[in-house]
């Protein structure tokens, strides 16, 4: 997507931040943030461009989580520090129901490394598992974890023709992965 923008406009220069940090963008610690979330800040403005479905993951091998499905006593990756406030981390205390947490992660990124490796398995956001052929849903997404995808700006830079070209781009290419971040169907994003 950030290819495509830079070929369209080459002018402008891009300063990504990936962070599970939230920056203030009142304090124009960023001009455009993505940000998973129900309850947008009041003070930005944006567009909310879908939902970001999460289920249980599993190796698609099958090794080490007995297959469809979890047993009692499968191996859980749970949320390290930087994770702690999103709703997975209440949905692995409780579906770890034997306790084994066996590994803690600061990052979805590294979450689904950790799947992927066979350390354990974990919910993962449907759009990052279901395009690797290596990781296979072991159950149906659940609810509790879906969150909303906002795009959102400072009122104040609405109008800046380069935020607004940036804005603009990042929705339309968006569109096209609404199905995958709901988690409707595995598939391949352009």
């Amino acid at each position: 997507m950030l290819a495509r923008f830079r070929d369209r406009h080459p002018a402008i220069t891009l300063d990504l931040v990936v962070s599970n940090e939230t920056l203030n963008l009142s304090r124009r610690d960023a001009d455009v943030a993505l940000r998973v979330t129900d309850q947008p800040p009041e003070t930005l403005v944006g567009r909310r461009l879908g939902t970001v479905a999460w289920a249980v993951y599993g190796r698609a091998d099958g090794s080490r989580t007995g297959g469809a499905g979890w047993p009692d006593d499968a191996a859980w990756i749970g949320p390290g520090e930087g994770l702690p406030a999103l709703p997975f981390a209440r949905f692995v205390a409780g579906a770890a129901t034997s306790g084994r947490i066996v590994c803690r992660v600061n990052s979805v990124l590294a979450l689904v490394a950790a799947v992927e490796a066979g350390i354990g398995i974990a919910p993962v956001p449907c759009f990052a598992a279901d395009r690797n052929p290596r990781l296979a849903r072991l159950a149906p997404p659940e609810p509790a974890l879906a969150g909303s995808l906002w795009l959102l700006i400072h009122p104040d830079l609405r109008d800046s023709p380069r935020v607004r070209a940036l804005v603009d781009h990042l929705a339309a290419e968006l569109s096209a992965w609404r199905p995958l971040l709901a988690g409707d169907q595995p598939q391949t994003v352009p």
